[in-house]
């Protein structure tokens, strides 16, 4: 027992205690009364007075604990006549906990904090029957099912019980501005399908996207949320330059979806229960005239969630009588009340954007793995459904699910922005290599399987003949896993017998492709006649039978085998394939496609005179400056017009922003802008089919190699920087940055820039502000009389600029914190320029961009007989605007699905043609994003073609069976 002298201060203790809390509680009762008054202005006559008198009696006894409790009941019942007015109005308390996956810490912290918030919530849960808990993320049930599925099961009966509201209906809060369209709408698809096998939950129980923390909203966002089963969003970042900003509203996407919207912004989603909870409440009453709003509670962003302090202060000031009603609620149960009763609420049509414009680039290695996870993905599923329905090949549905879980995990908005630390970024490339060796894998798989059906046996004899081996004698298994890196497809030698090597060209996209693909041959033995190789003639059969001298890029070893890089030109027909066979053999010569501007000596161990440097095909002529590298000219042959010209030469700049806080987040402004120093230039392809420039270049302490390709009958430019950036920044330096700037010789410019589903202008936004975008950046203005523009392709790049003429694509920005190197190492950025007279549909931008990013993939076989052409188209779709994303198999049925989108604001009927190769289409019905009928499918069959309406800007998917 206490002495006592410690009795006695921890009597007085108490006393205090009770005197400051009742102090508290009568004066935020009286300055809520006043601000009744306010919001009722008909009782303001009658109720000043009693908030005065009461007031008064405070005052008098504020020096006696005793005469104080008195007090503030005697006051409180001179204020009874406030009371039911104030008991109109209602905070519905949402408890969360905040958790960042992996943002200042290692996954094993995730894990811990995970599982220390979810034990707490569970033993509040047991105290306070009228405690409830929101907690959204499908990544984090995962962590308990894997770590403590003894936790999950609690979890489970409190989710059963109403207690506990599952807000995840997507895998992570994640970025809205650089994920793809598609990878968005696998958020849903197997968010739903988790929380179904979890706890029974159909989409419909779980009906909101929780995205406080997300860094600003791309303008399609609804589009797909409203085909998911999602109808309301909390978020607290609507960016800085979109204005209004309202504290609730109805947000409508360009195809006229819509979702409803809690802006909390001016409170944000880690909030604590005090007596200011009156605050944000009146703020939301006066703005939208609704007597209620919510309020989320709880430690966050490293987890914790609601404590005792604020269940006991909330189930206390609930009492006082001129005080609003505290609610322990749902989230979904406010939203529900806002969407019945805010019918006046405003709607606003436009992105929400740009949050921290330094996350569209930061932690380039994230950003790259996630755009190639992403794609290679896309790829895999469509040539593993293409050899399902085909050739009856079972379909990894649960390995393709696992794959995207880690894709979608990386989504996080600390993860794919940037802003976390190196634990954060060694992590998610863990989790991109396993990503991409499964995709790897499963698409090489699918593609053999496919190939070895393809009758070969024209591309020569199946055994070899009894003659004098071949200049290249088979070297099956050479190569084992060349290639393969960030998920590519293994060159490994497959043929057998001589030296004719049949190679399948496999077309993942529904869009016709005429272009040059590139193919490897082996030789068995390291070394053999090596220095040979550049002159052993190789030619090419097409599908057609047609044969055409193929182009020597590369010679080189690997491991105990030497090897020839080929290039020829192919066509391939969308989601199809075509067979083309390397002859060793010499072909007629192809008339060049594409060649040097630059003087060749006439000797060969001579180097080149100083003269003109550049390449030219049928379509572009580039000129560069040999003393810088730079680009001296760029002309789009077709107009005729120069769209870069000397003074306005692109180049890569070099600047470093001043030294700031939170440098992963935001960008600063720049000192003096330097161009890296030009350490030589060396001519490396000229043709027939590829020419190419190598401009070696030092920046600091870091070089780079900067290669400028033109290809035979091809529009673009292409860009390929590869080298080792050694620039860090620090806060007494700054943050260096190394961008592409493309000044065009434009008036009036205009950019328009690929979003998730779409594209979009964003007007007065030409001063140098950087703004997301996805595959590529589009600027069109006028060229003397003419109109005219340029299109700039990146392959895992998102922040652009437009400064009068002149659009920018940042490529590294060396941040600090709270990584302080999250940028030095190798670096390989594949960009490409394409001008263009005239205006570029939007529809042909997207296909461009879709070609630059899902290359052909190149299989070898060998000869033999086969059920299949040597040339194939699996699906077309119709009409050019509406583009056919995804083919897959379904989740759940034997089944494809089809998805198209329409980019151009005109509604039409898309279709999609399948092969009978395929099967014999039997069914179709319209689907949403989850795969399921939709209330009224506007899927129709002819034949094997399948239409379906599509609406403007929209999204259309189609479930099609198919027969033998």
């Amino acid at each position: 027992m206490p002495d006592t002298p410690t009795r006695v201060k921890q009597h007085l203790a108490r006393r205090t205690a009770e005197a400051s809390h009742d102090m508290e509680r009568i004066q935020t009762e009286i300055a809520f009364g006043n601000a009744l008054c306010g919001l009722h202005p008909k009782h303001a006559a009658a109720w000043r007075p009693l908030l005065d008198r009461a007031a008064g009696l405070i005052e008098a006894a504020a020096d006696s604990a005793t005469g104080l409790k008195s007090a503030v009941a005697d006051a409180e019942k001179r204020l009874a006549p406030l009371a039911k007015a104030a008991k109109a109005y209602t905070v519905y308390a949402v408890g969360h906990g905040h958790i960042d996956m992996n943002w200042m810490w290692s996954w094993p912290e995730t894990v811990a904090v995970t599982n220390d918030t979810f034990a707490t919530v569970l033993r509040l849960m047991d105290e306070y029957p009228a405690f409830h808990y929101s907690q959204s993320q499908a990544s984090v049930y995962a962590i308990m099912e894997q770590y403590n599925p003894d936790l999950l099961t609690r979890i489970a009966e409190r989710v059963s019980e109403g207690r506990w509201e599952v807000t995840a209906s997507h895998w992570v809060e994640n970025d809205k501005n650089i994920v793809s369209g598609e990878a968005l709408c696998r958020h849903l698809l197997y968010t739903r399908r988790y929380m179904q096998k979890l706890f029974g939950l159909a989409p419909d129980d779980v009906p909101i996207d929780w995205s406080p923390d997300t860094f600003g909203h791309a303008a399609t966002i609804p589009t797909y949320l409203a085909r998911g089963g999602v109808r309301y969003v909390y978020m607290h970042r609507p960016g800085v330059y979109t204005q209004p900003k309202p504290k609730a509203f109805r947000w409508r996407a360009p195809d006229g979806s819509e979702v409803l919207v809690h802006n909390d912004m001016a409170i944000g989603y880690n909030g604590v229960i005090t007596p200011g909870i009156t605050g944000p409440l009146l703020d939301f009453v006066r703005e939208t005239g609704l007597p209620f709003a919510v309020f989320v509670y709880g430690v966050g962003d490293h987890g914790g969630g609601p404590t005792r302090r604020d269940i006991l202060r909330a189930l206390d000031m609930t009492t006082w009588p001129v005080f609003p009603n505290i609610v322990f609620s749902t989230a979904r149960a406010y939203f529900e009340r806002l969407d019945k009763e805010g019918r006046k609420l405003p709607r606003l049509d436009t992105e929400l954007n740009v949050e921290f414009a330094g996350c569209f680039t930061t932690q380039t290695l994230i950003k790259k793995a996630n755009r190639f996870g992403e794609k290679r993905l896309a790829d895999a599923e469509t040539a593993a459904a293409v050899a399902w329905a085909a050739l009856g090949r079972d379909y990894p549905a649960a390995r393709f699910e696992d794959g995207w879980r880690d894709v979608l995990f990386s989504h996080f908005h600390d993860i794919l922005p940037g802003s976390g630390v190196h634990d954060t970024r060694t992590y998610c490339h863990g989790q991109f290599q396993k990503t991409m060796a499964m995709t790897s894998m499963e698409e090489t798989n699918a593609l053999r399987h496919l190939a070895a059906q393809v009758d070969t046996s024209d591309c020569g004899p199946a055994e070899p003949p009894d003659l004098p081996p071949s200049r290249l004698p088979t070297a099956l298994g050479a190569g084992v896993g060349y290639g393969t890196v960030d998920g590519g497809l293994s060159h490994a030698e497959q043929s057998a017998g001589h030296g004719n090597r049949p190679f399948l060209v496999f077309n993942p996209t529904v869009q016709d492709r005429a272009e040059v693909a590139e193919c490897t041959v082996w030789d068995n033995v390291h070394g053999w006649r090596r220095n040979e190789l550049n002159s052993i003639p190789f030619a090419v059969r097409n599908p057609d039978g047609d044969v055409i001298p193929a182009q020597t890029i590369e010679t080189g070893a690997y491991w105990a085998h030497d090897f020839v890089r080929l290039a020829f030109p192919v066509k391939v027909s969308g989601c199809g394939y075509g067979l083309y066979t390397v002859l060793e053999e010499k072909a007629p010569s192809a008339k060049p496609g594409v060649w040097q501007l630059g003087q060749k000596h006439h000797c060969a161990y001579a180097a080149s005179e100083r003269s003109l440097e550049g390449l030219e095909n049928a379509l572009l002529r580039l000129e560069l400056d040999p003393v810088t590298g730079a680009i001296k000219s760029l002309i789009d042959k077709r107009s005729k017009l120069t769209l870069i010209a000397t003074q306005n030469a692109p180049a890569l700049e070099y600047a470093v922003e001043r030294p700031h806080g939170m440098t992963a987040w935001v960008i600063d402004h720049t000192g003096p802008v330097e161009t890296p120093q030009a350490l030589g230039l060396a001519r490396k392809w000229n043709g027939p089919y590829k020419a190419a420039i190598d401009v070696k270049l030092r920046i600091h302490e870091s070089e780079f190699t900067l290669t400028y390709e033109l290809r035979a009958n091809d529009p673009n430019l292409y860009l390929h920087l590869t080298g080792t950036w050694f620039q860090r920044g620090t806060p007494q330096t700054g943050v260096p940055v190394l961008a592409l700037a493309v000044p065009l010789q434009l008036t009036n410019a205009e950019a328009r820039y690929e979003i998730p589903f779409g594209a979009l202008e964003r007007p007065g936004l030409n001063h140098g502000e950087e703004v997301p975008a996805l595959r590529w950046a589009q600027v069109t203005g006028k060229a003397g009389a003419k109109s005219a523009g340029c299109l700039l392709l990146n392959d895992s790049k998102h922040g652009h600029s437009l400064n009068g003429s002149t659009l920018r694509l940042t490529l590294i920005r060396g941040s600090y914190d709270p990584d302080p190197l999250p940028e030095i190492g190798r670096h390989e950025v594949h960009l490409a320029l394409q001008p263009f007279s005239g205006a570029m549909p939007v529809a042909e931008a997207i296909r461009q961009g879709i070609a630059f990013n899902h290359a052909l993939r190149i299989m070898g076989t060998d000869i033999h007989d086969g059920t299949l052409p040597t040339a194939a188209t699996f699906a077309s779709a119709k009409p050019e605007s509406a583009i056919l994303i995804t083919v897959k198999k379904a989740e759940d049925d034997d089944a494809l699905i089809l998805r198209f989108f329409d980019p151009t604001g005109k509604a039409t009927v898309a279709t999609a043609t399948l092969d009978r190769l395929l099967g014999k289409v039997t069914d179709a019905v319209e689907v949403d994003l989850l795969e399921r009928p939709t209330t009224k499918s506007t899927a129709k069959t002819r034949g094997n073609t399948v239409s379906v309406k599509l609406p403007a800007r929209g999204i259309a998917s189609v479930k099609v069976r198919m027969g033998k």
